[in-house]
């Protein structure tokens, strides 16, 4: 499967994420009542997750997967990873 590279300085991972979700058979559940996430199902882990509708961080996007039993997908974009880096 091929890797999603994407979230440059303020674009959100989280409409990609919601096509594979979907495209895996996880559905929506229940809106939010107190956050701002909705509740999803994923059938292949039979468990209720979060999902927020800005996710920014391509290890978040991947945790939810993770959380769905789908194998991880994002990648940081390339200045982003040059940013961290240069941080170190």
């Amino acid at each position: 499967m091929a890797k999603v590279i994407g979230s440059y300085r303020g674009n959100s991972f989280s409409t990609d994420l919601l096509v594979i979700l979907k495209e895996a058979g996880c559905n929506y559940h229940a809106p939010a009542h107190r956050g701002n996430h909705d509740i999803w199902f994923s059938p292949i882990t039979g468990i209720y997750f979060p999902f927020d509708s800005k996710i920014l961080s391509h290890h978040t996007a991947n945790a939810i997967l993770k959380i769905a039993g789908l194998p991880e997908q994002f990648e940081a974009h390339q200045d982003e990873e040059a940013e961290e880096n240069a941080g170190k």
